[in-house]
């Protein structure tokens, strides 16, 4: 089980409850900051797995126990918890600071080993200043949310055909899986080379590879 730098306390006090156990995760908490009340969120659960949630409501329907979320980030990298009201249902924490993004970086590099086929859009790692947009992107992404604008694209032998969702992309690779030119782009412009060779994914999803940009000739 993944060691996390904090974990909120069950009990009657849980609401005004926690401990910091690694001081690289925050900051400094910030308990006089609300919660966002709205938005998408980027959970990290107690194995180490992330996941993209686009509210709050969803991202409440997706724990039972207040540990069972070890961080929650909202989009400007301020880390939450759960806690329980009155009645013993969970609800979203205030703002407990910002999150360390070397630590972050480290969790993620960390869950693309021990969650591989639940993490397989396998992107160059960004920068410390792209790091949290990047992973809000990829994981609504790899959770099959439809990406407004530009569509998917799946390429093989010369042709093109768009595609809303990554579970539509899985299902196309999976019928052109023998041309060695098979390519994917994501709606932001992101190519891919789809591999099947890793040993614990599931059959007939594969990792998709970053390529790097290839230049142009010049003119």
């Amino acid at each position: 089980m993944a060691v996390f730098p904090w974990k909120v306390k069950a009990g009657a006090n849980s609401a005004n409850t926690f401990r910091t156990g690694d001081p690289e995760m925050a900051r400094g908490p910030q308990e006089g900051t609300p919660a966002s009340g709205g938005g998408a969120y980027v959970s990290i659960d107690e194995t180490g797995e992330f996941a993209y949630h686009p509210s709050e409501a969803a991202l409440l329907a997706g724990f039972e126990y207040v540990e069972e979320a070890a961080c929650i980030l909202d989009r400007a990298g301020i880390q939450h918890r759960l806690v329980l009201d009155r009645n013993r249902k969970l609800r979203l924490g205030q703002g407990l600071g910002e999150v360390d993004l070397e630590w972050l970086m480290r969790a993620w590099t960390d869950a693309l080993k021990t969650h591989p086929s639940a993490h397989r859009l396998r992107r160059f790692l960004p920068a410390r200043a792209g790091l949290l947009a990047g992973l809000f992107e990829t994981l609504a992404l790899e959770q099959g949310a439809p990406a407004p604008g530009n569509p998917w694209q799946v390429m093989a032998d010369g042709r093109t055909e768009d595609l809303p969702a990554l579970p539509e992309v899985d299902h196309r690779t999976a019928a052109l899986r023998q041309h060695g030119d098979l390519r994917v782009t994501d709606p932001q412009g992101h190519v891919y080379r789809p591999v099947w060779t890793h040993p614990r994914l599931v059959p007939g999803k594969p990792i998709y590879v970053e390529l790097p940009d290839i230049p142009g000739p010049v003119a």
